[in-house]
């Protein structure tokens, strides 16, 4: 600390909670741009296995996300965790849709439920309003540095993400959630976001259609028509491919052997895994890419 008189003696920088549970996480972008859609554009029945973060630029966006419809306008921001099942379509007849995103991962995987929990209020959407706010700026600076790529704009770009997950933490009491309109999802809607719900919670024990079925109070029969029309995909075919995504995820971060990920998953033994990650991916665990010999 300056001992000349000019200067005024603050107390010693101590680490705040909320840096300290960042601090327990690395974000790393894997897809970022601006969507700007040239005509009337409807998405229905669409997840992707990465965190979101969107940023409205555009016309006003009708978004049904759990059974809630609302509708985002310029400079609202909404956070989404992985595979969570959504529609989306411009509100404005004939006024297209715009919008910045980010697609994240969160590590170590294993404590990416705690982040989307800290992300979300009791389940509900995470919107807010950040027009003329911090979060606007750090958006364009992060597509800024992409696009020019100045030295160090990686390093940049993801403190940059950093500042956005910490200044929607902050904002964390303001959440949208009062419908748009009086609007009820089909029954196939509510029961697939039921379904997906329940295999994403149970990921980790050896399902069966029928346990899915039961929780969602509905036959084994029309479950896989839900899934089929919906996803284009039988409920088994879908908790297959979520196991194998979640396997590859904790063999990227080289911190549990394969026999550990088998029993993690509920497989019999690591054989058994070994031929299931070969069928979905093409390679063996202990040849997936990061993996190297670590089994």
């Amino acid at each position: 600390m300056p001992s000349n008189a000019n200067f005024s003696r603050l107390t010693p920088l101590t680490e705040d909670a909320l840096s300290r549970q960042l601090k327990e996480y690395q974000l790393t972008l894997t897809s970022l741009g601006h969507f700007t859609a040239r005509r009337l554009t409807s998405i229905a029945n669409t997840s992707l296995p990465y965190h979101r973060i969107c940023y409205i630029t555009g016309s006003p966006i009708r978004y049904t996300i759990h059974g809630t419809d609302m509708i985002l306008e310029q400079g609202d921001v909404l956070y989404t965790p992985p595979n969570t099942i959504y529609s989306a379509s411009s509100a404005r007849p004939g006024s297209p849709p715009g919008f910045l995103f980010l697609y994240f991962t969160v590590r170590p995987i294993h404590r990416e439920q705690a982040f989307v929990q800290m992300m979300e209020t009791s389940g509900k959407i995470r919107v807010f309003h950040a027009l003329r706010s911090p979060i606007e700026f750090y958006f364009h600076t992060i597509m800024e540095e992409y696009e020019k790529l100045r030295p160090g704009y990686y390093q940049k770009i993801h403190s940059y993400l950093t500042l956005i997950v910490m200044e929607l933490l902050r904002r964390k009491d303001f959440v949208k959630t009062a419908p748009a309109a009086s609007v009820h999802l089909p029954r196939t809607e509510l029961l697939l976001n039921k379904a997906v719900s329940y295999i994403l919670a149970n990921i980790k024990t050896p399902l069966r259609v029928s346990q899915i079925s039961h929780a969602c109070g509905v036959s084994e029969s029309y479950l896989y028509r839900i899934f089929s029309s919906q996803l284009n995909m039988s409920p088994k075919d879908y908790i297959f491919s979520c196991k194998m995504e979640y396997a590859g995820n904790l063999l990227k971060e080289q911190t549990m052997t394969v026999t550990q990920i088998a029993q993690e998953l509920g497989f019999a033994n690591a054989n058994h895994f070994s031929n299931a990650f070969f069928k979905h991916t093409g390679v063996r665990p202990s040849q997936y890419p990061a993996h190297g010999e670590h089994t």
